[in-house]
């Protein structure tokens, strides 16, 4: 069975970089029920490697990230409210584990990325593409409706009044119109993107954690413990990196974090 014709999500480890490929190339990287359902499992693999620092999304091949799911199979897997219900909480559970990961998360965006792959990288904490890159959230030409969480993540990065040109055109944006409304960081090579992975690597990642668990708090339209977010800074000051930062800094050296 080829991922090329079946789809699959595979994860590589780069030295402090884990990777999530998201394979299926012959369909843009169109994501099968499978590929959903697999997903947690494969972030809780690379949430528990002590190794990995820094969790990159991209897609296989060179002409997309992600093109959505795979509506192939909507007439099986969405033919009934039963299976409909079934479908939307796989999805639903894939995009709360990649959103719940404690780890810096990077999108790479090289080619389409359409519908569920927005939302993808929308749950990532950084977003980066290269000029070629499209975006796109067909939802009113398919007749589906956007998760209400997946249009607050994108509400808060580019406002309400380019959210509902989104949703209501659903036209087709280019990198530079993404950029300029905050949907991307930053368009850029995906080299200069995997040494940015390295850098945020070599960084420490017990600071990472409290940074990113008091941004998302004070972002999330849910309830969440600010007390969390004050014990995982005061666990950033009882830890060896707290020591080895201050000397460095007094020794004028590169730093070497063990996220301990």
């Amino acid at each position: 069975m080829s991922s090329d014709n079946h789809g699959r999500i595979r994860i590589e480890v780069d030295q402090h970089l884990g990777r999530v490929i998201i394979d299926h190339t012959v369909k843009h990287n169109a994501l099968t029920f499978d590929m959903w359902q697999s997903l947690p499992g494969l972030l809780d693999e690379l949430e528990n490697h002590d190794g990995i620092r820094v969790i990159l999304f991209e897609g296989a091949g060179d002409r997309a990230f992600a093109a959505g799911s795979d509506i192939s199979q909507f007439g099986e897997k969405r033919d009934s409210e039963k299976n409909v219900r079934l479908y939307n909480a796989t999805v639903e559970r894939a995009m709360h584990r990649i959103g719940a990961v404690r780890k810096p998360t990077i999108a790479f965006i090289n080619g389409y990325c359409f519908g569920g792959g927005v939302a993808i990288a929308l749950h990532c904490d950084m977003r980066y593409g290269l000029e070629q890159a499209q975006f796109c959230i067909p939802a009113g030409k398919v007749g589906v409706g956007y998760h209400e969480l997946w249009l607050h993540r994108l509400t808060q990065l580019v406002g309400p009044a380019n959210a509902k040109e989104i949703m209501f055109t659903a036209r087709r944006y280019s990198a530079t119109e993404a950029c300029a409304m905050g949907l991307i960081n930053r368009i850029q090579s995906r080299e200069d993107t995997i040494a940015l992975a390295h850098t945020i690597a070599g960084l420490a990642p017990l600071t990472h954690r409290a940074s990113k668990l008091a941004i998302e708090t004070s972002a999330s339209p849910e309830t969440r413990d600010w007390q969390a977010c004050k014990d995982a800074i005061f666990d950033c000051f009882r830890s060896g990196d707290y020591i080895e930062g201050r000397e460095a800094f007094t020794a004028k050296r590169a730093p070497v974090f063990h996220g301990k």
